[in-house]
Parts: C-alpha cells; sequence; structure tokens
C-alpha cells in the first residue's frame, strides 16, 4: 500500500519517498538545487550567502540519499499537490516534477532534470498560479516565493513576458536572501533554459473535421518535443477531474469536484 505522504506509484520497488521540505533551511540549497539546470549558482554560492563548502553539504542531502528520496510538497486546491522528488537511483539521480490527487492511481509526470530530460512542466502562466495558490493551513511548501523558486527548473514559455517575469522572480530571489540588484541580475538566467528552447503553449480548440461533440481538454499543450505536455497532462482522468485540474494550474479554484472516490482513474 503506497504512503500517503508520498505520491503513489512513483517510486520503484525497494525505494520510498518521504517529505524533506527541511532541507529548505540549508544554507547552500539554493545553489546545489539549481546546479543541475544552472550550474553557475553552485560556483556562485555567496550570491545566496553560502559558500563552497555549504554547497556540498546541500548537494549531498539533495542527491545522496539512496533511502527514502527527498522531495518537497506544494499543496494545491481540491487535493493537488506538486511533487519535486529527488529521484537518486545508485548510479542517477533526476530531479522529477509530479501533480497527484487522491482519486488517481498513479501521478501525472510535468518535467524531469536529468541526463535525458523532459519538460517543459509549466507554462509562465501556471509558474505564476501555482506559487500563488497555496490553502491556508495545508502541510507543505506554502510560501509563494519559495514555490516560485522551487518550480523554476520546470518552467518554460517563449510567451512569458520579460519584464514582470524578470521583476517577480527578482522580487523571489531577495526574499531568499540575494542583495536586490544582484538579484535582478540573477533572474534574467532563468529565462534561459538550457535544456529547452523557445517552448509555446496552446489550448486545443474543438476541431470541425473531428466529428466528435467531445469538449477538448482544456489544459494546454505545449509545443517542446520532450516535454511530457504534448498531451494532456493527466490522459485516463474523467472529464471532471480535467476540468477540475486545469482550474488549479489557472489558479482558480476547482470549481466541479475532481475525483472519483473508488481511485479508479489514472494520471499520465
Amino acid at each position: 500500500m503506497d504512503d500517503p505522504l508520498s505520491p503513489p506509484g512513483f517510486a520503484p520497488p525497494g525505494f520510498t519517498v518521504a517529505p524533506a521540505e527541511h532541507l529548505l533551511r540549508l544554507p547552500g540549497f539554493w545553489p546545489a538545487y539549481y546546479g543541475p539546470t544552472w550550474d553557475a549558482f553552485a560556483d556562485e554560492p555567496e550570491l545566496f550567502g553560502a559558500d563552497g563548502a555549504d554547497v556540498d553539504a546541500a548537494a549531498d542531502a539533495l542527491y545522496g540519499p539512496a533511502d527514502p528520496w527527498p522531495a518537497y510538497r506544494l499543496p494545491l486546491e481540491g487535493g493537488h499537490v506538486l511533487w519535486i522528488v529527488h529521484s537518486n537511483h545508485p548510479d542517477d539521480s533526476s530531479t522529477d516534477y509530479l501533480i497527484t490527487h487522491p482519486a488517481w492511481s498513479r501521478p501525472g509526470h510535468l518535467a524531469s532534470i536529468e541526463g535525458h530530460f523532459s519538460g517543459p512542466g509549466l507554462s509562465w502562466t501556471e509558474l505564476s498560479a501555482v506559487a500563488g495558490s497555496a490553502p491556508p493551513g495545508a502541510e507543505g511548501v506554502l510560501d509563494p516565493d519559495t514555490r516560485l523558486l522551487l518550480l523554476l527548473p520546470a518552467f518554460g514559455d517563449a510567451d512569458a513576458p520579460p519584464e514582470a517575469a524578470v521583476r517577480r522572480i527578482t522580487d523571489a530571489l531577495t526574499s531568499a536572501g540575494m542583495a536586490a540588484d544582484e538579484a535582478r541580475a540573477a533572474a534574467g538566467r532563468f529565462l534561459d533554459h538550457p535544456y529547452w528552447d523557445g517552448p509555446t503553449w496552446t489550448v486545443q480548440g474543438r476541431s470541425p473535421l473531428s466529428g466528435t461533440t467531445a469538449e477538448p481538454s482544456p489544459l494546454p499543450l505545449c509545443d517542446a518535443p520532450r516535454s511530457p505536455r504534448t498531451v494532456p497532462l493527466a490522459r485516463g482522468i474523467t472529464a471532471d477531474q480535467e476540468r477540475a485540474l486545469a482550474a488549479v494550474l489557472a489558479g482558480r479554484h476547482p470549481a466541479v469536484g475532481p475525483g472519483r472516490p473508488d481511485g479508479q482513474s489514472i494520471a499520465r
């Protein structure tokens, strides 16, 4: 039986996932966390008030444990949770971005940062909405600036408004302890992702040639070839669940109940 505090069906046999939000308090957390994507931050830990030893210690804590795998929970409305998991296989490590709901039998996959990367998993609109929509009193990471900083490796959107995005990321970096002038210079780096270039997002309309009366998916699709979201994020869930998920990712409270209590529907 899956642990209710871990994403169901994700960890292979012999491995478990455990919440590890306490790692966010490590002095070298941010340069270590960004190292697999923007490695220059690991070489400039002083931007985050850390030093090389702090980064090494944080990297060991994030990418070293074989079991349990450390994870951060970002609760969302309607029982959804976005998980960030350091999947520390014996010979390889990745950081996986997942979304779960109690009625789904397995997580939906947003992105992975690893040698065989996949993503992006979030548009700018979704990133902003998810960062700012933590339900009060939920367990996990609730601070909107911390949530935004955690999700930046999974983000990619050629249509993100440059000035607004830089300003928002600058504010989040400043809240994490970076000096204001250094934060603005650093913020622009996050709009230049080394794993994907220029992805765009669209919501499909109904095709007049399809001959179907079914409503199209309300979930945006990404045109990046390595993104899990070239198809709807949670194929196999019900139409009500899909609408609820789309509302959550847009920062709206789900208007329709998202789950079948029998848990038979699945997420991709």
